[in-house]
This record gives C-alpha cells, sequence and structure tokens, in this order.
C-alpha cells in the first residue's frame, strides 16, 4: 500500500534546531508530490555510506549495497523535507507484514539527531497508524551508534540482531542429483513444507506458480519417492539471494539441509550466479552453522529496533 503522510510546516532556523532554513521553511510531503526531488533523495541515500547513516535499503537483501532508483520504487512511500528549491531530508517507508512496515533512514543534511530526522519518523510513525500498521521496525548497521541512539531515543527498542552472510558460488560446488527445479505437479507439497517451517511467511500463501511469476525459483531435494526439504530463490543477476530453505520434520537433523543448500548453490551457479546471500537472525544457531558449513561468511550486520506506530 502508499503511506501518505500529512503536510505539515515547521518554520524557524535551522540553526536553532527547528525545521527550517535560510531558503525558507521545510514542508513534509511524499516524493511522489515532488518527483523533482527523486535524484536528490536517492544521492542522500547514496551519500550515507553503510556504518553511517545509509541502512539497508529497507530489506536485509540490500544490506551494504549501493541504493538504486528500483530501491525506491519499490517502497511503500517516500518521505521528504523539503524547502522550495532543496532536500534537506529523506525517509523510505518499505513494505514487510500487513502489521509492521520497516523504515529506510532518514538521510538528512544535519544527522539523525537534528528535528528533521526525529520529524520524518514521526510523519511516518503517524501515517502508519493512520492506515492501519500497529508497529514499525528499523535495521541500523551495528557500526552506527549515532542512528542507534536517535531511535532509541524516539520509542524504539532493540529486537534482535539479523545478520546477512555471502558465498561465492564457483566451480568447485559439488553437483546433488537429488536436488533439482521445482516442477508444477511438486508445487503443492513444497508450499506446504515451506509454510510449516515458515509459519510467519507469506510465501506460500499466494502459491508457488504466483512467486514463480514474480521471479522465484523453487528448488527441492528427493528421498527416493518423497520429497525432503525445499528453497527459494531470488534474484536474476550475478548476486541472488536464498529467500527460504527448509526440509520436513522426519528428515531434520540428519544433513538433509546441507544437500539441499549445496545442490541449490551449484545450480545456481550453474545459472551464471556468482554470489549467494542470505539473512538469518543472529540467534539462530542451528542455521549460522549450517550456512557456515555450507560456505557462506558473514557480510553485514544491523540490529532490528521496533516500535509502535
Amino acid at each position: 500500500m502508499v503511506v501518505t503522510p500529512h503536510h505539515a510546516q515547521r518554520p524557524g532556523p535551522r540553526t536553532a534546531g527547528t525545521l527550517g532554513s535560510l531558503s525558507g521553511a521545510l514542508r513534509f510531503g511524499d516524493l511522489d508530490q515532488r518527483p523533482e526531488l527523486a535524484s536528490a533523495a536517492l544521492a542522500a541515500f547514496a551519500a550515507a555510506s553503510p556504518g553511517q547513516h545509509h541502512l539497508v535499503c529497507g530489506h536485509p537483501s540490500r544490506m551494504g549495497q549501493v541504493p538504486l532508483a528500483e530501491d525506491l520504487r519499490a517502497c511503500s512511500a517516500v518521505l521528504v523535507a523539503a524547502s522550495a528549491t532543496s532536500l534537506h531530508g529523506v525517509l523510505a517507508v518499505c513494505p514487510y507484514s500487513a502489521e509492521q512496515a520497516t523504515l529506510w533512514g532518514p538521510a538528512t543534511v544535519d544527522g539523525p539527531h537534528s528535528a528533521t530526522a526525529r520529524a520524518l519518523v514521526a510523519q511516518a510513525r503517524a501515517a502508519l497508524g493512520s492506515a492501519g500498521f500497529t508497529s514499525v521496525r528499523t535495521l541500523i548497521d551495528q557500526r552506527n551508534r549515532e542512528l542507534r541512539t536517535a531511535y532509541l531515543a524516539q520509542g524504539f527498542t532493540r529486537w534482535k540482531d539479523d545478520v546477512v552472510y555471502e558465498r561465492i558460488l564457483g566451480g568447485d560446488l559439488p553437483q546433488e542429483s537429488a536436488v533439482e527445479a521445482v516442477l508444477k505437479a511438486d508445487q503443492g507439497v513444497v508450499a506446504q513444507i515451506l509454510s510449516e517451517a515458515f509459519p510467519e511467511s507469506d510465501h506460500a500463501s499466494k502459491g508457488l506458480a504466483v512467486r514463480t511469476k514474480e521471479g522465484y525459483r523453487h528448488y527441492l531435494i528427493h528421498d527416493q519417492e518423497r520429497i525432503a526439504g525445499a528453497a527459494a530463490v531470488h534474484g536474476a543477476g550475478s548476486r541472488v539471494w536464498l529467500n527460504l530453505i527448509a526440509v520436513g520434520t522426519p528428515w531434520r537433523g540428519k544433513g538433509w539441509s546441507r544437500r539441499l543448500l549445496v545442490g541449490v548453490c551449484a545450480l545456481e551457479a550453474r545459472r551464471g550466479a556468482s554470489v549467494m546471500g542470505l539473512e538469518v537472525l543472529g540467534d539462530n544457531r542451528p542455521a549460522i552453522r549450517l550456512y557456515q558449513g555450507c560456505g557462506f561468511t558473514r557480510s553485514f550486520s544491523a540490529s532490528v529496533l521496533t516500535a509502535p506506530v
């Protein structure tokens, strides 16, 4: 959905810590209403590098990556604080679930503790509340103490740590004959495996045929005539993203997850991918052991902060 915040005007000199500039009072609105600021908004995010003010483009798959125009287009809304001629701050609202949205930013000319930054976050929370959301989250590079303290001062609390792992995909990957692409006849079983393993995910609720049209690729691993596990991968370029991977209860703890993951990596490498990324919560030790055992290494860590709207 598109979240459109109400306009607000906060006059006053910027040096006094209120909203405004020498060129006039700042106005708050949606980037759709100020399309001429799109390039400046993207540049603001790009200038705030990982470890400083740039977050993760709203989704872990984009952690540490250079923000692109398509990242802005994927957002539910992009809030801007601007004078008549220039951008002073930007904050993106990114989709996450029916009850919770993710904030990307703010990136402002005067830092995350500024009145501009605080007002952007407040505008976003108010708009989300009006739209029926109950909470909001943000992911902050763990090296970025300044931004973390700014959010904590606005009532956010730390939930957990989110970690991105990556693996270089090369010709050294062993082929796993039991792993293959999911055929139409197997979509129902695969959807059930993924739904049971990730009940909070809506990936399978739309049907795997719909997800396939959205660019996802699904893989399974056979144990003789039975499907033991499944995985979902997204991305068409050199860097692909492992969204979900799971094995059924009878196959857990017996090495099937490792066989499935290695096989998926090999098949994606054959398609031309050179890097696979994935995310995992920092306290999920079994999953981390699996990924590290399959050659994945930590590339980016973020703290997940949450708050009511």
